[in-house]
């Protein structure tokens, strides 16, 4: 067979794993919520979250010990662009959003100011090194134990959680997702290869893009059970555990070169695309077909703005 129609075919099936995996997950989510008396955006936020940003993780480190640190770099950068954008805009056109949590602005500034550090500290040292994937592993556990803290909302409704089917459902979802990030990984890089495609650019959109399939079903299918909450978490979640716990790790493993272009040409989107978030929930609490419809601009602007100088 072809090794351009096999590694596509590869490709393929791991998209599927990976949403046969986010779909399982988001079916215990609710359950987890009203049992644990946490509000649905912590779910999102911590639960679900850290569960979908398992392919950013696995992907990233995978790449990394097959010596293309560059393509994790550009998954970890191109995952926190395209998230907030394609979810939101997604989600949005499919049913308004009501965003009524007021930790979604608090996560959107604490999102922002960690975009700002990773771009400042990149261009002032010209590189990655270990010692800021030390600074940004420790912004993860302060993360987890504020989002717990301030998540409790005491509940006293009893709920009866099926824990064998909740257990199942998070276990198979792991499973599909873990798998489905291996071949993915494989099938990018053989796709790279093929085409002669620079690593940074194919882990900022083919695999940035490829992670972001368990967000998308996830928040798509919370979106449908009018579950709102958990998909805005989700959202909000995944990329601070990216950014913070994923890019740390990958830091720490191995210093990485980028040079000044291409950190300026990528991580700024970041603080514009969670500043867009972060806006709509200040001033009208809601996600309209007309924010949604902005940001989907926003995400294929920003995918050709960056083909262009990145590619």
């Amino acid at each position: 067979m072809d090794p351009l129609i096999l590694s596509l075919s590869a490709f393929a099936i791991s998209l599927l794993l990976l949403y046969l995996g986010s779909t399982k997950i988001v079916e215990a989510a609710p359950s987890i919520s009203a049992r644990l008396g946490f509000n649905k955006v912590v779910v999102g936020t911590v639960v679900v979250a850290s569960v979908t940003a398992f392919p950013e993780l696995l992907s990233s480190l995978f790449a990394v010990f097959l010596g293309s640190s560059r393509l994790a770099l550009g998954s970890v950068i191109g995952s926190n662009i395209y998230n907030v954008p394609l979810i939101i805009g997604i989600c949005g056109v499919i049913r308004k959003f009501k965003m009524k949590n007021s930790s979604i602005s608090k996560e959107c500034l604490f999102m922002i100011g960690l975009s700002l550090l990773f771009t400042a500290l990149i261009i002032i040292v010209g590189g990655v090194t270990w010692w800021m994937g030390a600074i940004f592993i420790a912004f993860y556990p302060i993360f987890i134990y504020y989002s717990i803290r301030n998540g409790n909302c005491n509940s006293n409704e009893k709920v009866n959680l099926n824990w064998a089917k909740t257990g199942t459902n998070m276990i198979f979802g792991g499973i599909a997702l873990l798998s489905g990030t291996f071949i993915m990984v494989y099938s990018a890089l053989n796709i790279a290869e093929i085409f002669g495609l620079r690593q940074f650019y194919v882990g900022l959109t083919i695999v940035a893009l490829g992670n972001i399939i368990p967000e998308v079903a996830v928040s798509v299918a919370a979106a449908l059970a009018g579950e709102q909450e958990i998909s805005i978490g989700n959202v909000i979640g995944d990329n601070i555990i990216t950014i913070t716990l994923v890019f740390g790790l990958v830091a720490v493993i191995r210093p990485i070169t980028v040079s000044f272009s291409e950190v300026m040409m990528t991580a700024p989107f970041m603080v514009i695309v969670t500043a867009m978030l972060l806006v709509a929930n200040k001033f009208s609490h809601k996600i309209t077909k007309g924010w949604s419809l902005i940001m989907l601009v926003t995400a294929l602007l920003t995918f050709i703005i960056q083909t262009i100088y990145t590619f």
